[in-house]
C-alpha cells in the first residue's frame, strides 16, 4: 500500500477478489470425490509389476472354479497374454496371443495357493504353486520380483491387471478366496475393491 492510497481504496479491491475465489460447494466436492474414487488408478493399486497400461479384470468365476491357465509368451520369453479356464470354459485372451503358449491345467481338488513373478517393462515370469505341491513357471525370472498369496486356506480365484495392447501384460493382481465343504468359492477381503 503506497502512502498516497488509503485503506478504503484498497478494501473494495480485496472484497472483489474474495468474490472471485469462493469455496467450492458441497455438491462440487462430492462430485470431485466420486470422480477420483471411480478413476482407473484405484483399480490398479493392487497390481504387481507395472501399473501402467490398459486395465483388465478376468471375469469367469461365476462359471465354476479356476481349472487352468494358458500363458502366451513372446520370442524373448516375456508374458504377452493369458487365458483362464473356469469349469470347462476358457475366457477371452487378456494381453496378446502368440503361437508360443503353454497350458497349465489343475487337477480335481487342486488350487493355486501362491503366485510369484517378475517384471521389467512387461511381466517376464509367472510361477504358480498349487496345494498339491506342483509348480509351473512361465517366462524367465528377471527384473523386479513379486510374490502374493491369499494366506492360509486361500486359493486363487481370478486375476486383474494392466496390459499394453499388442505388446504384453505389464502388471497383474490376484483375487483370493477359500472353498467350503460343498466346493463353493467364498471370497475373502484380500481383493481389489474398485
Amino acid at each position: 500500500m503506497s502512502s498516497s492510497q488509503s485503506v478504503t481504496e484498497i478494501l473494495p479491491l480485496w472484497h472483489l477478489s474474495a468474490r472471485l475465489y469462493h469455496k467450492p460447494s458441497g455438491a462440487m466436492l462430492l462430485l470431485l470425490t466420486l470422480a477420483f474414487l471411480a478413476s482407473p488408478t484405484c483399480r490398479a493399486q493392487n497390481v504387481l509389476g507395472n501399473a501402467a497400461g490398459k486395465y483388465f479384470y478376468v471375469q469367469g468365476e461365476d462359471q465354476g472354479q479356476l481349472k487352468g491357465m494358458r500363458i502366451f509368451l513372446s520370442v524373448f520369453k516375456f508374458i504377452k497374454g493369458f487365458q483362464l479356464q473356469f469349469g470347462s470354459n476358457w475366457t477371452d485372451v487378456y494381453g496378446t496371443r502368440s503361437d508360443n503358449f503353454i497350458d497349465f491345467l489343475l487337477e480335481d481338488g487342486e488350487h493355486v495357493i501362491k503366485v510369484e513373478g517378475s517384471a521389467v517393462i512387461c511381466l517376464t515370469s509367472l510361477t504358480f504353486t498349487t496345494n498339491k505341491g506342483r509348480v509351473a513357471t512361465f517366462g524367465v525370472r528377471r527384473g523386479r520380483y513379486f510374490s502374493d498369496t491369499g494366506g492360509s486356506d486361500k486359493h486363487l480365484v481370478t486375476v486383474n491387471g494392466m496390459h499394453a495392447p499388442g505388446l504384453c501384460v505389464r502388471g497383474i493382481g490376484f483375487k483370493w478366496g477359500n472353498i467350503n465343504a460343498n466346493g463353493n468359492d467364498h471370497y475373502n477381503n484380500k481383493e481389489d475393491k474398485a
